[in-house]
C-alpha cells in the first residue's frame, strides 16, 4: 500500500497511476531518466510537490475545493506533468547530440560506463610551448622528503605524499594546506587520482593500498594482500580497476569498487619500481630493479613483452597519451623512448648527470618532463630528444612530477623536503 504525496490518499502500487482524489500523477519516474537527470532538475520537482501539497492543505482546510478551485488544481498539476515530459525530451535531445559529439570527448567526463566504453580515445589538447614555463611557487612545512605528488583533474588541488606518513591537500592557487590526513603506518611513496577527481589512491611502505574519498578525507578501503612495500600505483582511465606494484616483485590488479584482488602479474624477479597503465586501459607496463621493463595485457593478465636495453634499475614509466610511445628512466642517468607496439628502443637521451627518478609525458604529447638525483628537471622534445629546458630549483633529488590535465601546471617533490610548482605562461596579445 502507498500513499499519494500531496494528498495522503492510500492506494496500491500498479493499480494507480493518478489519485483518484487530487488528481497527481502517480506514474513512476523510470530509473534510467532518475539516475540521469541533473539535481537541479529535482530540486525544481520537490519544490511544485510542496507548493501543492500547500494548495491541498489550504483547500482542503477551508472546505472549499469547488469545482473551479478543483479545475485550477489539475490544470496545475497538468503543467507539472508537462514540464517533466518536455525535460525528458531535452534530455533525449541532449543525448542524441552527446552521440554525435563523442569523437571530440575526453571520456573521463562522459556521462555514463557504456558512453566511455565506446571512446577511449585521446584528448585534443592544444600544443603547449613549454619555452615559457616559469617558477611559481614552494610548498613548504615537511618534516622530511616529499616522496610523490599528484593534480586533481580540475587543477585546483595538489596532494602529497610524505616519508613522515602523511598525506597532504594543498590549494594550488593560494598554496595553502588544506588537509592532512594519517592513516598509514609508513612513508607513503605512490599516490593516483581517479579521473573523476573524486577518489585517491595510495601506496606505502606499510605494505599497503588504501582508497580515500578525495571530497572528505576519509578512507573506502584499505588492501593489505603484498608482501612488501607499495612502491607504485596506477588507475585505469575508466576507474574499473587499479593496480599496484610492489617490492614483492609482483603487480596486483584490484576490482575499484570492491577492492578485492583481480589477478597477481608474476615476471619480474625484482621490485616492480613504477607501473603505469595505457590510455586504452588494455595494457600496463612496469618498471624494475631486475633491469626489464614489462609490458602486460591487464585482462589476461598475460606478459606480452619485456623490454631490455638498461644495465640497472627502471625508476620509472610512463605512456604517451596517444598509446603509442613508452618512456622511461634508469638508475644509469639514462631515459629512454620505446615504440609499445614493437618493443623497439627509439632513443637514449643521457644528458642528466644522476639517477633519472622520475618521468612524465604532457597531455599534447609532445614533451617529455623528467627528474633526477642531479636535483633537476629536465623538459625534452619527445620526438627529437631534444632539451628544451632545465628547470633548477631544488637543493636535492626530484623524486616525482605531476602535471595538470590541461598542461600548464607543473608540480615536482623532493628529497630537500618542498615541492615546487612551475607555471606555464600564457602570452596575453
Amino acid at each position: 500500500m502507498s500513499e499519494c504525496p500531496v494528498c495522503q490518499t492510500h492506494y496500491i502500487s500498479g493499480d494507480a497511476y493518478r489519485c483518484s482524489v487530487c488528481g497527481w500523477d502517480l506514474t513512476p519516474y523510470p530509473s534510467t531518466l532518475s539516475q540521469s537527470l541533473p539535481s537541479e532538475f529535482w530540486q525544481r520537482e520537490e519544490a511544485k510537490l510542496a507548493w501543492a501539497r500547500q494548495m491541498w492543505v489550504k483547500l482542503s482546510s477551508a472546505s472549499r475545493v469547488g469545482d473551479e478551485a478543483l479545475s485550477l488544481l489539475k490544470e496545475q498539476f497538468a503543467k507539472i506533468q508537462g514540464e517533466l515530459e518536455e525535460a525528458q525530451q531535452e534530455r533525449q535531445l541532449l543525448r542524441s547530440q552527446l552521440q554525435k559529439l563523442l569523437p571530440q570527448l575526453d571520456p573521463t567526463l562522459a556521462e555514463s560506463e557504456s558512453i566511455s566504453s565506446q571512446f577511449l580515445e585521446p584528448r585534443q589538447v592544444p600544443i603547449l610551448n613549454y619555452e615559457l614555463i616559469e617558477y611559481q611557487s614552494s610548498l613548504e612545512g615537511f618534516s622530511d622528503s616529499v616522496l610523490s605528488v599528484a593534480i586533481t583533474p580540475d587543477g585546483e588541488t595538489l596532494v602529497s605524499g610524505g616519508y613522515d606518513h602523511t598525506i597532504k591537500f594543498w590549494n594550488l592557487s593560494s598554496g595553502e594546506d588544506i588537509r592532512t590526513i594519517k592513516g598509514h603506518s609508513n612513508s607513503v611513496l605512490s599516490l593516483a587520482i581517479s579521473p573523476d577527481g573524486r577518489t585517491l589512491v595510495s601506496g606505502s611502505s606499510d605494505n599497503t593500498v588504501k582508497l580515500w574519498n578525495l571530497i572528505t578525507g576519509e578512507e573506502i578501503l584499505t588492501t593489505d594482500e603484498h608482501l612488501d612495500s607499495v612502491l607504485s600505483v596506477a588507475i585505469s582511465p575508466n576507474s574499473k580497476i587499479f593496480a599496484s606494484g610492489s617490492s614483492d616483485c609482483t603487480i596486483k590488479v584490484w576490482d575499484w569498487r570492491t577492492g578485492y584482488e583481480i589477478r597477481t602479474l608474476s615476471g619480474h624477479t625484482d621490485s616492480v619500481l613504477s607501473i603505469a597503465i595505457s590510455p586504452d586501459g588494455e595494457m600496463l607496463v612496469s618498471g624494475s630493479s631486475d633491469d626489464t621493463i614489462k609490458i602486460w595485457d591487464i585482462k589476461t593478465g598475460k606478459e606480452v613483452r619485456t623490454l631490455i636495453g638498461y644495465a640497472n634499475s627502471v625508476l620509472s614509466v610512463a605512456i604517451s597519451p596517444d598509446g603509442k610511445t613508452l618512456v622511461s628512466g634508469g638508475y644509469d642517468n639514462t631515459i629512454k623512448v620505446w615504440n609499445v607496439e614493437t618493443g623497439e628502443e627509439l632513443q637514449t637521451i643521457t644528458e642528466h648527470d644522476d639517477s633519472v627518478l622520475s618521468v612524465a609525458i604532457s597531455p599534447d604529447g609532445q614533451t617529455l618532463f623528467s627528474g633526477s638525483s642531479d636535483n633537476t628537471i629536465k623538459l625534452w622534445n619527445l620526438q627529437t630528444g631534444k632539451e628544451i629546458r632545465t628547470l633548477i630549483g631544488h637543493t636535492s633529488s626530484v623524486i616525482s612530477i605531476a602535471i595538470s590535465r590541461d598542461g600548464k601546471t607543473i608540480a615536482s617533490c623532493s628529497s630537500d623536503k618542498t615541492i615546487k610548482i612551475w607555471r606555464l605562461k600564457i602570452p596575453q596579445f
